[in-house]
């Protein structure tokens, strides 16, 4: 099961407020630029921490048919994508920063049987954190103020 990390924003009344005036159509644009822009943020700082080899990363392999195959996924850095995610509720935002066709990453950050775990995408996740917000926080307020002299406050 993948980690899964929360975080609360708190102290950001003149925003809230901000955004209250949007009404929740617009507030929700501005959210999702903001969250886009923290996500992007912190790809770029897992992308730093991502261990490359210099290894030909191209595989082939021979299909049901016998036809030979020729895979190149490629390094996971280059794999490391930001996505925009399906929120549950009305309203919220969900970006979603993966690592696509990289599978296994999975196994650096978590091990496996016969390999110890050597995370870099958690430590780099932790390092990043005030530098995400803060982006967020930048972000956010520039798109409300964009939105407001388009739309005028409601």
């Amino acid at each position: 099961m993948a980690d899964r990390i929360r975080m609360e924003m708190k102290g950001w009344d003149e925003l809230k407020r901000g955004l209250e005036q949007l009404g929740p159509e617009l507030a929700t644009r501005a959210g999702k630029s903001a969250i886009r822009a923290g996500a992007k943020a912190l790809s770029d700082h897992v992308k730093a921490a991502t261990p490359v080899g210099d290894d030909d990363t191209s595989r082939t392999y021979k299909n049901k048919s016998g036809e030979s195959v020729t895979v190149d996924y490629g390094h996971a850095r280059d794999n490391i994508k930001v996505k925009m995610g399906r929120a549950k509720k009305a309203f919220n935002v969900v970006a979603i920063v993966t690592f696509s066709s990289a599978f296994w990453a999975r196994f650096l950050e978590y091990g496996t049987v016969k390999m110890i775990a050597r995370p870099f995408a958690k430590p780099a996740f932790n390092d990043a954190a005030p530098v995400v917000l803060e982006k967020v926080r930048a972000s956010l307020g520039a798109s409300i103020d964009r939105l407001v002299k388009k739309y005028g406050r409601r």
